[in-house]
């Protein structure tokens, strides 16, 4: 099972950044762990060059800087303060550098987090649910990101949707989605379309008597069952129950055992994206999906799919970037 004992906040101290605060100590009184906060100065290169031009008897590194990480210090105790509990309560850090996003990510990879909590969006304005900032942080971070807006509620929690293409790259968000459902009482809905074009799971073999997408779930549950198993995920196991679509996900802890709901919806659609979009407005609490590559996303669930759905879906998403030589053949 997966652990949130570290919690990285990134923040520009805006109100769409604001609402993680909260998120981070809602996620902290499940899973125990710290919450840091950092806030990243954008460097202003345009405006040095231009003081240096006119003369101005002002450095930047100086005597502007200075100021501005004192002032952000402040500002990020004064929100820890008001917005955590002493107990999760951890360091804050200013950096400057002129690529936000990427500073966020190296720094969360290097002091080893378990989670990136940030507002959807923060100072950033356009015409998608996440901002440019956070979009960035989700198409580079190999820490999971978790983007959250003022709609969350941990105690409303009841459904979680992790979208698949069947592949073992898309099901390295399992783990995940087992921890965050066991741990807010939720249902966890495997969703895969099949796309008008083809997909992935084509190689999945079909049984021209139960049908296509019955062949697919079948699939898919014994796919799941046996990336645990390469995983070495020995507590965690999913167990078919008869019923059609309608499975438990045992979880074992020593002596004792749990179970979460698992169900599983086929759609057939043209675009995945907005059959993915589609559901999740109507039936999904929170959005978990894997994503992978340099350019963001593998295949079609973890291609252009997942940051157009990473973009545009209204509603709280994870994501999380496995190791391509984690699934390596060996």
């Amino acid at each position: 099972m997966i652990k949130l004992k570290k919690i990285l906040v990134p923040t520009d101290f805006s109100k769409g950044a604001e609402v993680s605060y909260s998120v981070a100590q809602s996620i902290a009184d499940t899973f125990g762990g710290v919450i840091d906060f950092i806030h990243v100065i954008p460097t202003l290169t345009y405006l040095n060059e231009s003081i240096k031009k006119l003369g101005v008897p002002l450095d930047m590194n100086k005597d502007i800087y200075p100021k501005i990480i004192d002032e952000s210090e402040l500002k990020l105790k004064k929100a820890m303060d008001q917005y955590l509990k002493e107990i999760n309560k951890g360091s804050y850090k200013v950096k400057i550098d002129r690529r936000p996003a990427e500073a966020i990510v190296e720094y969360a990879s290097k002091n080893d987090y378990d989670l990136i909590l940030m507002g959807a969006r923060g100072k950033d304005e356009s015409k998608f649910i996440r901002g440019s900032t956070t979009e960035r942080v989700i198409r580079k971070s190999r820490v999971p990101v978790f983007s959250v807006d003022s709609r969350f509620d941990k105690s409303k929690v009841k459904n979680i949707m992790m979208t698949t293409d069947t592949s073992e790259l898309s099901l390295s968000a399992f783990p995940l989605a087992v921890s965050l459902a066991d741990a807010f009482g939720a249902d966890i809905t495997l969703f895969h379309v099949i796309e008008l074009y083809g997909s992935i799971s084509e190689e999945i073999p079909r049984n021209p008597v139960k049908g296509e997408a019955v062949s697919i779930y079948e699939g898919l549950i014994e796919r799941v069952n046996r990336y645990l198993d390469k995983r070495k995920i020995e507590n965690v196991h999913v167990v078919r129950t008869g019923v059609m679509y309608e499975d438990e996900v045992t979880i074992t802890d020593g002596e004792n055992s749990r179970s979460v709901q698992l169900f599983t919806k086929i759609e057939k659609g043209v675009s995945a994206h907005y059959e993915i979009e589609e559901y999740a407005s109507e039936h999904a609490d929170i959005v978990i999906m894997a994503t992978h590559g340099h350019s963001g996303f593998a295949h079609l669930i973890l291609g252009s799919t997942a940051e157009k759905v990473a973009q545009y879906v209204k509603k709280p998403v994870i994501t999380i970037r496995p190791e391509e030589k984690e699934f390596e053949v060996k």
